[in-house]
């Protein structure tokens, strides 16, 4: 008789830049649906990396090509939805100060099965002096509210095409 543990997401036991399945089959989808609905902005999708006590983080510093400017930023949390607590799952902002992040529920290009959607775009145009972006999830039952999550948390950024863009590396 086979036993299956259920384990919580852990960014500690990865190694370097490796993908979620969360985040590939995201990333599959979001561009799918950016193809149906002839979406013409750039799409990135980023993993994040593990912060102080259960915070998942990302890095304020966007990469861009040049002739892009930057439109929007989504923290998508994969919910395990049969997971007991993911209805009162909280996300708060670590730094400068924090702060309750509020479920985005128009549509967008992310398709909702890729996960909850938080719009963070203010934290990523304001000329804020932190370097790394976090959030923290928390349920009303658990402290930590990760033990709702398939997968840790990704960054889906979204890029307006400039005129003449090339594919050189620029500051956004």
């Amino acid at each position: 008789m086979e036993t299956q543990l259920r384990l919580r997401p852990s960014l500690s036991s990865r190694t370097g830049p490796q993908l979620t399945n969360c985040l590939l089959e995201c990333t599959r989808m979001t561009y799918y649906k950016k193809l149906q609905i002839q979406d013409n902005n750039n799409i990135r999708l980023k993993d994040s990396t593990e912060g102080d006590l259960g915070e998942y983080c990302w890095s304020k510093e966007l990469k861009c090509t040049l002739g892009e400017s930057f439109l929007r930023a989504y923290v998508v949390l994969p919910v395990d939805i049969s997971a007991a607590g993911h209805e009162q799952l909280e996300v708060i902002t670590s730094a400068p100060v924090a702060t309750k992040l509020h479920l985005h529920a128009s549509s967008t290009t992310v398709p909702e099965s890729c996960g909850l959607r938080y719009d963070v775009t203010e934290h990523f145009s304001t000329g804020e002096s932190e370097t790394s972006f976090c959030v923290k999830l928390s349920t009303q039952e658990d402290v930590l509210g990760d033990s709702v999550l398939r997968c840790p948390p990704y960054l889906v950024t979204f890029w307006k095409r400039g005129p003449n863009q090339s594919n050189q590396q620029g500051e956004g």
